[in-house]
Order: structure tokens, then sequence, then C-alpha cells
């Protein structure tokens, strides 16, 4: 036999004898005292409440109050209550409770009332202005910790009745300065005789500063008057017996001083802003002092003089601005002026006495003397105010429009030259005859000067002409007039005359029915400019290659049109050309007569094949690097190709012409061999696609990085039936998949695609993937006690972070965020995520966190091992069980032995209660011993009794 199981049998000797086990009356009996005046003596104040309980009681127990307003009044473990400390008459129940026998017994305290000591010699004061005036605070008395109940009533005097007291609240504003009495009771408790305190409340008048008016002055104002300026004159209400203090500027002598000089103020320091405060002190310290305060103010002012140029419409109309800069200071303002009496409003820096400012131009008539007026000056930068009196005298100015107005001409052709709007002496448009010349300046930049003369104008309008032999020369002519005795503007009168030369020839059109085999070819002249006449066209047919004329005439024609046939049904096959020229008079307005030639090229021999092609053809912009031309339609023939704007044209497009989208074009083909050309034109209908670019929401979009964003979670906005196609470049570049994973800040280009054509402008999207890092915690554990009941707040003690937000879950991904609230649960593991809440983006990665629930110290949470149980069924004590010991110490082993030393039970968290049986046998009723190791640091392992009771 071990040596546990030898002590076990000498508690089991010790207990012989025991027949019973009995549960005795420890808590006590009720009991009920009656206490009246609780402060008539301090021993109250350490009041045992166990010595009033009745029966047998057994200390060990623990104390307890219903009542809040007793928590800290009374010791728990002992006891004790401080009745001085109650400051409440009436019933308080205490419960006492010995868990050993878990039974509780009530003392009841019936406790008359104490209204405090009377306050009758003066010392209770308030101020007039005071509306919540508690007058608690006048009684109690001076022994530490003596202090009046609450709950008593407060009444008003009859003598002094003002009907402002509500509970202990007096409202000494509304009630006025005087005496006031006020009684405080405590009624009757029970055989405790109720009793009532005095309270004679003084209420002081408060000072009274009254209001206070400030003054303004310019700063070039006449301050002659104001050398002796009563500041007491600035003041409304106030008490007589105040006093007045200045922020430095010596013009009070004491306090008694009321008078100022603002004349002296300004000499010492300009304009600025003075303030002077009048001070009113109380009767009684237990009113405050009151103050006002009058400020003046010496402002700032516009003084000067304005001039505007006279100007030609279409400058700037800025005007000069000179002023005093002892009575102004540099800064940024707006300038409020007047044009004829129209407000306008204009910003400016003024600097050190001088500045400028524009008016608005839709301000100013033209051609008419205005006025204009500064009427208000606001200070900007530095912000202060201006005087609003401005001391500058109006100005006047005039803005002209006076031009010069030309037509073009052809050479040596008579110029028309108009002045508009030309003011005379006194600025008014002109009337009447003016001594009048011009400079004209020729293309090679020489100059003539006209001889003067008079120029009759009207309403300042005339008109003038300068002879055709001035302008021999095609080119650019400026002419200058210059007008006397007019009004002096900066208007430029000079304007250009452009001056066309003969013209180029003029090319004909001549038609020729080039077909292939054909016997004769149709030429056809049309001239409809010509007026009627007889005019000679002369002609020839030239062999190609050899340069050979085969045949050669003339045909005369009246009229404007004439048409004839090269009979060439004789020529063998070959190619040819036919050639026609003349030279006839013309009616253009600068040309009176002109030549022309015309050649067409044709052929003898056979006609090949019509080509073969689609008349809709659609080309995507996008596929081209600058755009599709002739070459880039699709035909399939024999032969050259040959193109033309219309079925009939017949000048050839070079093959490189730009298309032209909805164009119609028409092709044939050549023989290269014959230089025959098929009589067949096959029409091509041309069509560009180039979808609208697609639009987006934004273009710099936000992910987070743990989604793995791609292509695909771009919002892109595409007409009905388009798709998006991506690319990695703004033109050009390769094509990417919807599954491209985004990277951040790198750009991506989508374009719209619409049947198979892409977007030539490609809308650029360049997203933010936002990459929140995983959290850093300072354990990967949690060591909490259980019986705390922890929460999901318990884990913030790990959390290091400082610029995201942690969150914490119960998955490792997915998942809900838990509250602070949310319990911990035992064995589970919690995850850190990083979260960060300016972009809602959070870490990829959670950290997980174990949770340890043992972290309990037994002392603190009232450990104990019961003493017995009794396994009857009655569900009351039918288990042996150690309460929290699975949280305090989850690792721990029971063990159940009998008086013999036989194992009857082996328990740990998983099995922790024993109920009372041996194997399939029930245990008798007696005395049993248990041996707990504990199995947690280095706590020792425990052996005692227990006792089994059925």
């Amino acid at each position: 036999m071990n040596n546990t199981k030898l002590r076990l049998f000498t508690f089991l000797f010790f207990l012989i004898g025991i027949s019973n086990f009995i549960q005795a009356q420890c808590a006590g009996e009720n009991a009920t005292i009656e206490i009246c005046e609780k402060d008539a003596d301090s021993a109250y104040r350490n009041f045992d409440l166990f010595a009033q309980l009745g029966g047998s009681p057994i200390t060990g127990g623990t104390w307890a109050t219903t009542n809040p307003e007793n928590f800290y009044a009374l010791n728990q473990s002992t006891g004790i209550v401080d009745l001085w400390r109650i400051n409440n008459y009436g019933t308080h129940s205490f419960v006492y409770t010995n868990t050993d026998c878990n039974q509780s017994a009530t003392v009841t305290i019936e406790l008359g009332g104490y209204p405090g000591e009377d306050n009758i010699d003066g010392s209770a004061n308030a101020c007039g202005d005071d509306s919540n005036v508690n007058l608690h605070g006048f009684l109690g008395s001076n022994v530490d910790g003596k202090v009046q109940d609450f709950n008593g009533l407060w009444e008003e005097d009859p003598s002094t009745f003002t009907g402002q007291l509500e509970d202990n609240i007096f409202d000494a504003q509304a009630a006025g300065p005087g005496i006031y009495i006020f009684t405080y009771t405590v009624p009757d408790v029970n055989t405790c005789v109720g009793r009532t305190a005095t309270v004679v409340l003084e209420v002081h008048p408060p000072p009274n500063a009254g209001f206070a008016n400030s003054v303004t002055f310019c700063a070039n104002d006449d301050f002659s008057a104001y050398t002796n300026f009563d500041l007491n004159g600035q003041l409304t209400g106030e008490d007589p017996n105040g006093t007045w203090t200045e922020d430095g500027t010596n013009q009070l002598s004491d306090l008694n001083d009321s008078v100022i000089n603002i004349q002296e103020l300004y000499d010492n320091f300009g304009y600025h802003s003075f303030t002077f405060t009048y001070t009113v002190y109380p009767s009684h310290p237990v009113c405050e002092k009151r103050e006002v305060s009058v400020v003046i103010d010496i402002l700032p002012v516009l003084d000067g003089d304005i001039a505007a140029d006279n100007i030609c419409f279409g400058q700037d109309y800025v005007v000069d601005l000179v002023y005093d800069p002892t009575l102004l200071h540099n800064g940024s303002f707006l300038i409020g002026y007047t044009v004829n009496g129209v407000d306008g409003v204009s910003a400016t820096a003024l600097s050190d006495g001088s500045g400028n400012f524009i008016i608005d131009p839709e301000l100013v008539p033209l051609n008419e003397t205005v006025t204009l007026e500064i009427t208000a000056l606001t200070g900007v930068t530095p912000i202060r105010d201006v005087c609003p009196t401005v001391v500058v005298p109006p100005t006047t100015f005039i803005v002209a429009s006076s031009t010069t107005v030309v037509q073009d001409i052809c050479v040596q052709t008579e110029a028309t030259v108009q002045v508009i709007d030309i003011l005379d002496a006194d600025g008014n448009l002109a009337n009447g005859n003016f001594t009048t010349t011009y400079e004209l300046t020729q293309p090679d930049a020489s100059t003539t000067t006209s001889a003067s003369f008079e120029l009759e104008f009207t309403n300042g309008n005339a008109t003038f002409f300068i002879p055709g032999s001035n302008f021999l020369d095609g080119g650019e002519y400026e002419v200058r007039p210059s007008i006397s005795d007019t009004f002096a503007t900066n208007c430029p009168l000079a304007n250009t005359i452009n001056v066309t030369p003969l013209p180029d020839a003029i090319q004909l059109d001549l038609i020729v029915d080039n077909n292939c085999d054909a016997t004769q070819i149709d030429v056809l002249v049309d001239a409809p400019i010509l007026p009627n006449g007889t005019y000679t066209i002369t002609y020839d047919v030239t062999e190609l290659g050899s340069n050979t004329v085969l045949t050669t005439n003339t045909i005369n024609f009246t009229g404007g049109t004439a048409a004839y046939q090269i009979d060439v049904d004789a020529l063998p096959i070959g190619n040819y050309t036919a050639s026609v020229r003349s030279i006839q008079n013309d009616t253009t307005p600068c040309r009176l007569d002109f030549e022309f030639e015309e050649s067409e090229n044709f052929s003898r021999g056979g006609v090949p094949e019509a080509p073969q092609a689609d008349a809709s053809q659609i080309f995507c912009l996008s596929n081209y690097p600058g755009s599709p031309t002739l070459i880039d339609i699709e035909v399939n023939a024999d032969g050259d190709l040959l193109f033309y704007d219309t079925e009939t044209e017949s000048n050839i497009l070079p093959i490189s012409t730009a298309l032209v989208d909805g164009e119609d074009y028409f092709v044939t083909n050549r023989d290269p061999l014959t230089n025959c050309e098929g009589t067949d034109r096959v029409q091509i209908t041309v069509s560009f696609s180039d979808p609208n670019a697609p639009t987006a929401s934004t273009v710099n979009p936000q992910f987070c990085a743990e989604a793995i964003p791609t292509l695909a979670n771009i919002a892109i906005d595409v007409s009905t039936g388009s798709s998006v196609t991506w690319f990695d470049a703004a033109t050009g570049g390769s094509e990417l998949s919807t599954s491209t994973e985004l990277v951040d800040n790198q750009s991506y280009f989508a374009a719209t695609n619409n049947n198979g054509c892409a977007s030539t402008n490609r809308l650029e999207v360049t997203p933010t993937v936002v990459t929140v890092a995983t959290t850093s915690l300072s354990s990967d554990m949690l060591q909490v006690c259980g019986l705390d009941n922890p929460t999901i707040a318990a884990l913030r003690i790990l959390e290091n972070e400082t610029d995201n937000d942690v969150r914490w879950f119960m998955t490792e991904t997915d998942g809900t965020a838990l509250t602070d609230d949310v319990l911990l649960v035992q064995n589970t593991t919690y995850y850190a995520e990083n979260y960060n809440p300016l972009t809602g983006c959070s870490s990829a990665t959670r950290v997980p966190v174990t949770i340890d629930f043992s972290d309990c110290d037994p002392e603190n949470y009232d450990f104990f091992i019961p003493d017995g149980f009794s396994p009857n069924d009655d569900g009351r004590n039918d288990t042996f069980f150690i309460p929290n010991i699975e949280t305090i110490f989850p690792n721990f082993t029971l063990e159940i032995l009998n008086r013999y030393g036989t194992s009857l039970f082996k328990g740990d968290i998983n099995n922790p209660a024993w109920n009372g049986r041996n194997g399939s046998a029930t245990a008798p009723n007696g005395v049993y011993f248990y041996i707990i190791n504990y199995n947690k640091d280095n706590a020792e392992p425990i052996q005692g009794r227990l006792y089994l009771n059925r």
C-alpha cells in the first residue's frame, strides 16, 4: 500500500464516530432595529450588522445590499456599515449569506433622518446671476463625513416666498438680490421624530458693465473735435463704479481716467484698431467681475487720382491709380467703380502709392466720352476693413472703334477705301469735310503718299478711291489713311488690299469616248463661259511609243460647245493618244483670254472580261496604320486594275488614293499588252467601321489584391451588341485575355469590338490594386481565464497595427467578421485579418491564434472542493464535481477511493464528475477520499475527504 493511501486511512480513523452530516442554521435569523439620530454618535460609522443577527450565525459569509446608494457604505466581508454614508432616511436592508449552509438572513434598519445643521450666520451667499443655486451646499456640518440626508423636503419661508424653488435648486437670477429663508425637513420614521434645518441665503447683486458702442473713423477724418473723447459716453446701462484699462496707447493716466485723445492715437499709431475695457467688480466675492470693450477703429482710406487713356476698342481698358500710401496699406483689393453710373468691380494689387485696374469693356459705350468714378474699395489680402468713403475725383475717356475697310481687287483695278467711326476733335462722330491723305505700301515694301484731298464724313463714315494705276503687280498692299483735325486715338487705320494677278490658263473638259476596238473616238468640247463666236480647235492622233502623228485636223464651231469624231477604224491594234488644243477669250474678273490643251490615251484591241468584286466592302480602320487606300479593295481581275470616281469619269485614280467612308468607286481592268480597257466598270461601295471607344465611370478603378482582380472585373461600357477587347498599348500592341490578372498602376487599353472590328480609339484604364500586408501579432496564443467569459475584445491586446484595422474571424477564409462582444469559444482557433477602412481591402492571409482558457488564479474565482454530495436522483447535488476545475486546471486528474483504498473512479476534463457508483454497483453512504493532480505549473497534488449521503 502506497503512502497516499496510508494518509487516507488516517483521515478515516479521524472520522470514526460521525454518524450524521448535520447542517445548522449558520446564517442566523432576521432582525429589525431602529436608529433615530445616527449623526449624534460617530460610533455609527462602524455599525456591526453581524452583531444584530438573531439565532446562532456562523462567520465566514458575505453581506449584500440591494440599494446601490448603500453599496460603498457596506463592507461586504465584515458586515460593518458606515451609517453616516447612508444619506437617505427610511428602511435599509442588508442580507447575510453563508455558503456553507446556503442560507441567508436579513438585517433591516429603520433609519431616522438627518437634515444637516442650520446655516443662518451669513455664510450662505449666492450671486444674482446664478439660476441654479444648489441649497444642499449650505447644509451639513463641520464634522468630516457628517452629511445631511438627500431625500428630505426643501421649502421657502412664507416671509420671503419667491416661487423660484424647485426641489433643492433655487433660481437666484429670477428672484433677484435679497435675503431668503429656506427650511429643509426630514419627516418622522416610525418612532423617530422628523427634524428641520434652516438656511438664510443672501443673494448679492451681480456687477453690470453695460453695453459698449464702438466707434469707426477714416484715416483722413478731421480728429480735432475728438481730442477729449470720453469713453463713458460709449456705454449704456453700466454700473458707475467701474474702471477703464487700455492696450498700450498710454491714453489713460489712471483707473479713474476715461478721456482719450483720438488725434493723438492717430498721430502716434496711424490707422489701427484700439480697445479700451471697462471693468466692474462685484460687491461680494460670490459674484464675478464683468467687462465690456469699446473698440476705436481708425480705418485706412483711398485718397488719390485716376487716369484713363483714350484707347481703341479691343484693347484692355487699363486705369492708372495713384494714392497717398500713408493712408492705405499695400495689398490686394476689389475696386468698385461706375461707368456713366453703371456699376462694375475689378481686382487690383496696390503697392507704395500706385497701381492699376481694368474696366469691364461691356460697360463702356463706344465713340463717346464716358465718366469713370471709383465708388468703393474692399481689402482682400490682407483682409482688413477699409474706409467705405474713397477720395478719388472722377475722370473721363473715350473708347473709339475707328477702322479702315477695303476689298480685294485685280491688278490695275481701282480700290475702294472706307473709313468708319472717325471722331472729330471734340470726340464726336465726324461730320463735314476733313483734309485727308493716305500712304500706300507696295508688295516690295516701297511707299507712296497721296496728295491731300478733302473727304466728306457723315456720322463718322466716308469713302475714297485709289486709282488702279497704283496696282500694277499682284500681291499685298497696305493703305494707311491720315485725317487731320480728328480725335487722337491709337486705333490702327491701316488695312491690307490683296491684288490678284492674271490667273493661270483654265483647263477645259475634254471627253473622249475611249472604247477598245472602237472605229471612232467622240470628242466633246464644253466651254460654257465663252461667249458665242467662232473658235478653232486643233486635234491630232499620235501612236504611243513612236510618237508618230497618224492624223491631224482642225474644226471650227460657233458657241460654247463643239462635238466631232476622230475616225480610228483603220488603225491597227495598239495604243494611241488623241490631243486637242485652243486659244480662247475669257470673261473671268481678272483675265481676258486663256489657252488649253487636252490629251487622252486610247487603244485598239480586245476588251478584257469585267472584274469580280463584292459590291459592298467594310474596312476596319483599326487594321490600317494610316487610312485604307484603293489598293486595299479586294478585286479579282486579269490585267491592271483601274479605279474611277464615277462610272463615266475618265481620270484614273492613283492606286494610293485614300478611301472615303461611304464613297462609291468604279473599277475596271486593262490588258497590259494592248492597253485596252474593259467596257464594264464594277461599282464598289466602301464603308468604314470604327466603333466608338468604350467608356467607363472611372478610368482609375480600385481593387483589392486579395480578390485577385482580372481585366474581367473592370467595368466598361460599350454599345449594345458590342464587346470589349483589351490591349497592352494605346495603339498596336498585343491583345490580352480577360483573365489577365491586374497589376497595380499598370495601364490597360480597352477597344470596342463590333462585328469583328475594333475601335481605333482605345480607353486607357489604370487600376489601383491595393495590397494589404498580413497583420503582425505579438503572439500566436492568447491566455485568458474562461471564467471571465472573455470576448473578441480580449484578442485586441495581441494587435500591433497602427495603419489598419484588425478584424477577427473563426474561419481561415471567408466567413463574417466577429464583433468585440462575441464570446470566445474554447478549443477554437481564431484568425486575424488586416483591414484598411479607407480602401475596404483586407490582407490575403489571416494569422491564426489559439486560445488558452486556463489562465485563472484560483484565489480570484472562489475555487473550492465540495466535501459531500447526495446522489439520490433528485436533481440536486447528484454528482461529485469540482466547479470550474476543467477551466482553471484543464489537465487535472481526479481519483475517488473508499476507506479501504480501493479506487472507485478516475476522472479528467472529459469525465469530471463521479455519480456515486462503484462500477455497476451503488456505493454506500459514508466517507470517501479524493486525490487531485492539478498538472499545471508547480501546483502540488491535493487529497481530502468527502461524504456521500443518499
